[in-house]
């Protein structure tokens, strides 16, 4: 990973091989970024992606090999126990004839090619608690 601080935040670019939310992680953890947006396009693979399935109180997640273009990758960072919390949804779109798309709550996926993500700071604590009603770690405002 390679990194340049912007106005804002900060401006990485991810390798081939990187994995994308551990590595946008330990970036915050490394830069004590608690609170921050983020946006990214590029193209990964070796993708875990789904959503939460609210009667059963827990995330469905399908695996995709790919190679996949990042459409849209977008998100946030905020606090969960005084820790910095990376939170990612993406639409992929299939780099081969079908042309169809995936998307959803992006657990894990391996850079492909290239990823350029930019992480807005954002000056507003944005800090997460347990909802008993949801079961999740909402941000509370």
């Amino acid at each position: 990973m390679r990194s340049v601080q912007i106005h804002n935040g900060h401006f990485l670019t991810l390798s081939r091989g990187e994995e994308v939310t551990s590595s946008i992680q330990e970036f915050c953890e490394s830069q004590k970024m608690h609170w921050a947006l983020i946006q990214a396009i590029g193209a990964v693979e070796d993708v875990e992606i789904g959503y939460y399935d609210a009667p059963s109180r827990e995330y469905v997640f399908i695996q995709d090999d790919g190679p996949f273009e990042v459409a849209s990758l977008s998100g946030n960072v905020a606090e969960l126990d005084e820790e910095p919390v990376v939170h990612l949804h993406a639409v992929l779109s299939r780099a081969d004839r079908t042309l169809g798309c995936i998307g959803g709550h992006l657990r894990s996926a391996r850079v492909s090619l290239t990823l350029e993500v930019c992480l807005w700071e954002v000056s507003q604590p944005l800090v997460r608690e347990f909802d008993d009603e949801t079961g999740l770690d909402l941000i509370e405002l």
